[in-house]
C-alpha cells in the first residue's frame, strides 16, 4: 500500500459496536492519529472526549471511571461531562478556566456508535439514518468482526465502483451494475451469480448505500433476507479498522438462525481477505489508466472528494 495521504475525510465513522460498551464503561479509542475516550454515562448515553486531561496529561480512558454523566480522571480525580467541561476539582474551590477536553458529536444508532470528524471543527449536516430492522424481534442482532487493515480508506470505498474486480478477486459474475450517487450517498445495485469456493452458483440480488464517506449498509432481500454492515474508521494515515456484520431476518429456530448468521461471517471475511491481499500491496494512482468495463470510478472519486472540503481536488 502506497499513496499520498489525504488526511481523513468529513463524517460519520464507527468506532465500536454498542454491545462493546458496557453501562458505566470506559474504553479507549485511537483514531485519526488521535488518543480519544469513549464512554457510557448513568443515563445510558454513549460520550467521546480526547482522551488527555488538561491538568496533568494523564489519559481518561486508562483508569478513568464514570460517575452520572461525567468521567472522572485516574490520576487527580478531576470530572468532565460529556460536553468536555470540568465539572468538579475535588480539593479546589474554583474550577480553572481552561479545565475543557474537546468533545466529539456522537451518536448511538442502529446497534453501533459513531462519531463524526471534521478537521475544520464544523457540525454535522446530515444524520445515520435509522435502519428499521435493528431491535425488530423478526430480525437477529448484529453478528460481526473488526479487521486491521494497512491500507487507506479510498480503496475501501473504491469498490464501490469497480465493476471489474468482482469475477477476478471474487470469482461473481455480474449481470446488472449500477451506481446511483446523491448528495453523500452513493449506492451500488448488483445482481449476478457467485462461484463460492466450496462449488456451487449462487445468485444473488444486492443495493449497497455508502451513508457518508465510511458507514455502507447493504440489503440482500431473496430467499435470505439480510443486512450487511461494512464500516471503516481510519486509525492513522496507514491503518484503518474495518467492520463487518450481518443481520439476518429469523427464519425458524433462533439458534439455528444464529448459527447460519457465525458461518455467513466467516464467508463474508474470505472474501473480505480477498479484498485485502489486493489493497495491502497495491500503489494507489491518482491518474489511472481506465478502460471500458472499469465501472465508473472516476465518477466515484467525484462524489468521495465532497467528504474533504479543504482539499485542492475538491475545490478545482
Amino acid at each position: 500500500m502506497s499513496g499520498t495521504h489525504q488526511g481523513f475525510a468529513r463524517g460519520w465513522f464507527v468506532v465500536a459496536f454498542s454491545d462493546e460498551l458496557a453501562p458505566l464503561g470506559v474504553m479507549p479509542l485511537r483514531y485519526f492519529d488521535q488518543a480519544l475516550v469513549l464512554f457510557r454515562t448513568e443515563a445510558g448515553e454513549a460520550r467521546i472526549l480526547d482522551a488527555h486531561c488538561p491538568h496533568l496529561g494523564a489519559h481518561l480512558g486508562v483508569g478513568g471511571k464514570v460517575s452520572g454523566d461525567a468521567i472522572v480522571c485516574p490520576f487527580h480525580a478531576w470530572r468532565f461531562n460529556g460536553e468536555g467541561r470540568c465539572t468538579e476539582v475535588p480539593y479546589a474551590k474554583k474550577i480553572p478556566p481552561g479545565a475543557v477536553i474537546k468533545a466529539w458529536p456522537t451518536v448511538e444508532r442502529n446497534g453501533l456508535i459513531f462519531v463524526f470528524h471534521d478537521r475544520q471543527k464544523g457540525p454535522p449536516d446530515w444524520e445515520i439514518p435509522l435502519l428499521p430492522e435493528h431491535g425488530d424481534p423478526a430480525w437477529m442482532p448484529w453478528s460481526g468482526k473488526r479487521l486491521d487493515i494497512r491500507t487507506q480508506p479510498r480503496e475501501i470505498v473504491e469498490n464501490v465502483a469497480d465493476k471489474g474486480h468482482f469475477p477476478v478477486v471474487h470469482g461473481t459474475h455480474v449481470d446488472h451494475f449500477e451506481n446511483v450517487y446523491e448528495g453523500h450517498t452513493a449506492t451500488q445495485i448488483t445482481r449476478g451469480i457467485a462461484h463460492p469456493k466450496g462449488g456451487g452458483q449462487d445468485p444473488f440480488s444486492l443495493t449497497a448505500t455508502y451513508h457518508g464517506p465510511a458507514y455502507q449498509i447493504t440489503h440482500m432481500d431473496g430467499v435470505l433476507k439480510s443486512r450487511l454492515l461494512l464500516a471503516h474508521t481510519p486509525i492513522d494515515a496507514e491503518h484503518l479498522h474495518l467492520r463487518f456484520a450481518v443481520m439476518l431476518a429469523v427464519f425458524g429456530d433462533p439458534d439455528r438462525t444464529q448459527k447460519f448468521a457465525s458461518m455467513y461471517i466467516q464467508n463474508l471475511q474470505v472474501g473480505f481477505e480477498e479484498d485485502i491481499a489486493i489493497w495491502e500491496n497495491k500503489q494507489w494512482r491518482d491518474r489511472p489508466v481506465l478502460c471500458e468495463g472499469d465501472g465508473p470510478i472516476a465518477k466515484l472519486r467525484k462524489w468521495y472528494r465532497q467528504f474533504y472540503p479543504d482539499s485542492e481536488e475538491a475545490k478545482s
